[in-house]
C-alpha cells in the first residue's frame, strides 16, 4: 500500500520522429529511460503507442508533474493534451515502471471494445477509455 498521496495523469500526444529512424527504436529508447527514471522516481503507468502516445503516469503528485514536464520537453511528443489529472486512492499499475503495448492488428478488437478502433480520434477520446483498455491489454499481456 502506498504512503504518498498517489496522483494520476493521462495524457495523449503525437509522435515526431525526429531523431531516430523508426518508431519502434523510438519506443525502445523512450522505455529504456522511462524504466530507469520511474523506477527511481516511484512513477509507475502504462504506455500505449499507435503512432500516438497514450500514456497513464502515476506516483506523488510532484514526481508525476516533474515526470510530464520533461515529457513535454522532449522532441518527440507534440501536441500533448492532458486528459486528466487527479488523486486516485491506488496505483492501476503498481509494479510497472512503464509498461507499454505498440498497436498492432492482433489486438484490435480490443480498441474497438473501447471505442478507439481505426485511427485515435481526439474529439471522443476520453481518460477513461484509455485506462479501460490499458487495464484490458495488461491483463492481457500485451
Amino acid at each position: 500500500m502506498d504512503t504518498i498521496a498517489i496522483h494520476r495523469l493521462v495524457y495523449v500526444s503525437k509522435f515526431n520522429l525526429g531523431r531516430v529512424d523508426s518508431a519502434p527504436a523510438a519506443l525502445r529508447d523512450i522505455l529504456s529511460a522511462s524504466r530507469r527514471n520511474n523506477a527511481k522516481d516511484g512513477v509507475t503507468g502504462y504506455l500505449i503507442f499507435d503512432g500516438e502516445f497514450l500514456q497513464i503516469l502515476e506516483g506523488a503528485e510532484a514526481t508525476v508533474s516533474g515526470t510530464f514536464a520533461r515529457i513535454e520537453g522532449d522532441s518527440r511528443h507534440r501536441q500533448t493534451s492532458v486528459l486528466e489529472w487527479k488523486p486516485s486512492s491506488t496505483r492501476l499499475f503498481p509494479t510497472w515502471s512503464m509498461a507499454a503495448y505498440l498497436r498492432s492488428p492482433a489486438h484490435e478488437a480490443v480498441f474497438a471494445r473501447h471505442g478507439l478502433g481505426g485511427k485515435i480520434d481526439r474529439g471522443t477520446l476520453s481518460a477513461d477509455r484509455v485506462v479501460s483498455l490499458a487495464m484490458e491489454l495488461s491483463l492481457l499481456g500485451a
